[in-house]
């Protein structure tokens, strides 16, 4: 029997600001795009079933359009006739018993086995046992069902979570949860344990049994470096797993460059570093992370974004992060004229900006000042 994992799909994500021909946001069509590639492939490799494990729709009341595209795939692996479970992650589960949920719209279809309320539930396909434990806003709640599921005796059991399997899985966001250590020990009772909720694909070293298949798009530049895609897993006619094999799907290219000791490089050797980042990388329609780490504000201003922009004219989306650096010298001198007037702190900024050009630095005082005397006298 064949089953494919997969998980984190956030339908329905936005970010950048940027629209494509059809004036969707281009991100989200990243992630649209990313979804419709795992089941293109699921359509061809015909798994016996199909699992997702959470964050199917990156909030709890998704557009429109996020939901009918999520219809339309879904009803592209129902005429497959191919069953797919499906339980709630943090980001779909709604905040307040006012909201319904979102889930509850899967049950349209014949095929989708959506798990949202706030109970344990299983279903059985051909002697595989797929369980499933939603997000649980309430802990109370949450530990009475983790107590109360059992893997079914002489079946292949599989358990869907929405959590982070120990601190170190922990995404940093609203609502997320770190999945109880009393109960760890009931996960060895299942012969595959599906996780979603961590981003990357990774296999858990104290469960052998627990994989994350990770998001199907990456979301931040944590995930820089990472493949992403699905699990298939092949299980033998004894009920034995034989392999969970990871197969990556294509995505939008994300790239991180980083420079330290900035403060002590001039602006032509960073500029000739991101050159040589560009001239060994492919920056055609990435998003590109660059981080500045210790550098000087007037490095920060030769360094702006349109500058940026001319040294990358063919990435998708840079992001720019600029630690400032700040020697001691430079902290005294603000400390001891943090009650100074806004033009005097100014005017220091100058003449340490222009230390042998007395006159460049004057000529730029004077204009500054006069601009000062306008909009703060």
């Amino acid at each position: 029997m064949k089953v494919l994992h997969f998980s984190d799909t956030h339908l329905g994500y936005q970010a950048f600001d940027r629209v494509n021909a059809e004036g969707i946001n281009a991100r989200e069509q990243d992630v649209y795009d990313a979804f419709e590639r795992v089941v293109e492939r699921l359509l061809a490799l015909k798994p016996d079933v199909v699992i997702h494990s959470g964050d199917f729709f990156h909030r709890p009341s998704p557009s429109n359009r996020a939901l009918t595209f999520g219809l339309e795939q879904l009803r592209r692996i129902c005429d497959a006739a191919i069953p797919i479970v499906i339980i709630a992650g943090n980001h779909e589960t709604p905040k307040t018993i006012y909201n319904s949920p979102i889930l509850r719209a899967l049950r349209s279809l014949d095929c989708v086995y959506p798990i949202f309320g706030e109970k344990w539930e299983y279903f059985e396909f051909d002697g595989v046992v797929v369980h499933g434990v939603p997000h649980i806003n309430d802990n109370r709640i949450l530990y009475e069902q983790l107590g109360r599921m059992r893997p079914a005796e002489g079946k292949f059991n599989i358990l869907m979570l929405h959590t982070s399997l120990g601190k170190r899985f922990l995404m940093e966001e609203y609502g997320e949860q770190v999945f109880p250590d009393e109960f760890e020990a009931k996960l060895d009772g299942f012969q595959y344990v599906a996780l979603g909720h961590w981003h990357n694909f990774q296999k858990i070293d104290l469960h052998s049994n627990a994989w994350y298949s990770g998001s199907t798009e990456r979301l931040s530049d944590t995930e820089v470096g990472t493949e992403k895609g699905f699990i298939v897993l092949d299980i033998e006619p004894d009920g034995r797993a034989s392999k969970a094999v990871f197969e990556a799907i294509p995505t939008r290219s994300w790239l991180r460059w980083e420079m330290n000791e900035c403060h002590a490089c001039s602006v032509a050797e960073i500029g000739a570093s991101l050159e040589k980042f560009i001239s060994e990388h492919d920056t055609r329609n990435a998003i590109v992370t660059l981080l500045f780490n210790d550098i000087r504000p007037e490095q920060t201003l030769e360094l702006g974004n349109l500058r940026l922009r001319q040294i990358f004219p063919d990435a998708f989306q840079l992001l720019p992060r600029r630690r400032t650096h700040s020697d001691t010298s430079f902290v005294k001198g603000i400390e001891a004229s943090q009650f100074d007037r806004l033009d005097k702190i100014f005017a220091d900024y100058l003449r340490s900006k222009y230390p042998d050009d007395d006159a460049m630095a004057k000529k730029l005082e004077e204009r500054a000042a006069h601009y000062f005397r306008q909009h703060i006298d």
